[in-house]
């Protein structure tokens, strides 16, 4: 039978699951809890960090810190983030980068938890906004107010701001992200990258949740060897590249192979000296840069 990383890769979420109930290994607890986020059982996930947290933060702390917190803001557990900050917060220390990222946390579970007061819009305005309106100011306004409105009211409107050739693309792929996000079960029309694809959303991975995502994050961090700047940069781009390209398998490629790519952008453009690279993974860093460089400036 293969081993527990060649079923992950493989997508054998299940299986992994059942191989690894009693196992008390850091790394098989750490893919049995990325199994269960890559399956959508964030509850479970969130049950078994707290059964063996000790002992898959003894090996993994960093990657098991920002898988925590975005199960636990993604259920607005607002009360239970400030625990699990509190408890990283004590543990001995870990790195730089995670030392920014808990500073970071802190504010972002302030920030969620009171929302500061924004204007509220009547379905009319909203309507309008996502059939019509090409101000990018205005539409950031609305796209990113959504989540506080019943979907059922603007449902028909954001299907046709998904096919608007005339709005900032990112925008786009933030409305298909809202759908995902509420598992809205009907095959769709979304301008992609790629020209007009059918999306069933209800069907889609959250971009920033799949086990894809976390593996090459945590490659990216082990590959940028302790360069903070380096590791946030490419993280940054990997991020961009995303929303340029979501729902398009970003994926088919190896986390190894993205992970190398996006290293080397960052170091590119922090002028560090690069190391050789993989032909195959050189192309692929070119085609990633192509594209995060062709998406327009989001001007407000």
């Amino acid at each position: 039978m293969d081993n527990l990383d060649t079923l992950f890769e493989k997508k054998q979420f299940d299986l992994v699951i059942k191989l690894t109930e009693v196992s008390s290994d850091p790394k098989d607890r750490f893919l049995r809890v990325s199994s269960l986020v890559s399956l959508a059982k964030y509850d479970e996930a969130l049950d078994e960090i707290e059964k063996y947290q000790n002992i898959i933060e003894a090996k993994y702390p960093l990657q098991l810190m920002k898988l925590h917190f975005e199960l636990l803001l993604s259920k607005k557990l607002f009360d239970e983030a400030k625990i699990a900050l509190d408890h990283y917060e004590n543990l001995p220390y870990i790195s730089q980068e995670a030392e920014e990222y808990m500073r970071d946390m802190k504010e972002r579970i302030v920030e969620e938890s009171h929302p500061k007061a924004h204007k509220t819009y009547s379905f009319d305005e909203i309507d309008d906004v996502l059939e019509h309106v090409t101000n990018q100011g205005i539409i950031s306004q609305v796209i990113f107010s959504l989540k506080d409105y019943n979907i059922n009211n603007y449902i028909d409107s954001l299907k046709i701001f998904l096919t608007r050739e005339d709005v900032h693309p990112n925008f786009r792929t933030y409305g298909l992200i809202l759908l995902v996000d509420n598992k809205f079960d009907e095959e769709i029309n979304f301008l992609s990258l790629n020209g007009i694809v059918k999306v069933n959303p209800a069907k889609l991975f959250p971009p920033f949740m799949s086990a894809d995502f976390n593996e090459v994050c945590r490659l990216i961090t082990l590959k940028a060897d302790q360069n903070v700047t380096l590791t946030q940069t490419a993280l940054h781009l990997f991020n961009c590249f995303i929303i340029d390209t979501y729902p398009v398998d970003i994926y088919k490629n190896s986390a190894d192979s993205l992970a190398n790519a996006f290293i080397f952008i960052a170091k590119s453009y922090l002028n560090i000296e690069v190391s050789s690279l993989d032909e195959e993974d050189k192309k692929l860093a070119n085609n990633i840069k192509y594209i995060i460089e062709s998406t327009p400036d989001i001007k407000l």
